[in-house]
């Protein structure tokens, strides 16, 4: 498995991540957790519209792909789009009214005040 990115600044993230994969497709029969478990990580910054749909996290996206491959969904390699945030505005927080809120654990968070439904 690779990842390529310009960003240096997580370098030794990605390529321990990348190891950490490809080494478990090597030794296991049965590798759907590892899609999973990826897919199952929340960025409490937020994480992203990609393709018409809201990921949480970089790690949550790469899990989908991972799937996608495992499904035979993806066919042809082609170069992943990159993570970022698109224009679209997160909900509004009720107690601040900062645009901010996300959704972590079933949670809605407030990225600004802190305010969680939860508490």
């Amino acid at each position: 498995m690779f990842i390529n990115s310009k960003n240096m600044e997580h370098y030794a993230w990605t390529l321990g991540l990348t190891r950490m994969i490809s080494a478990v497709f090597r030794r296991s029969s049965d590798v759907a957790f590892v899609a999973e478990e990826l897919k199952a990580v929340f960025d409490p910054r937020g994480g992203a519209w990609m393709q018409g749909r809201y990921v949480p996290s970089l790690l949550a996206a790469i899990g989908d792909i991972v799937e996608r491959h495992l499904t035979g969904l993806i066919v042809a390699e082609a170069p992943a789009k990159a993570f970022e945030p698109q224009a679209r505005p997160l909900p509004l927080c009720p107690q601040c009214g900062a645009s901010s809120l996300i959704k972590v654990e079933g949670c809605n968070n407030c990225l600004e005040c802190g305010y969680s439904k939860c508490s």
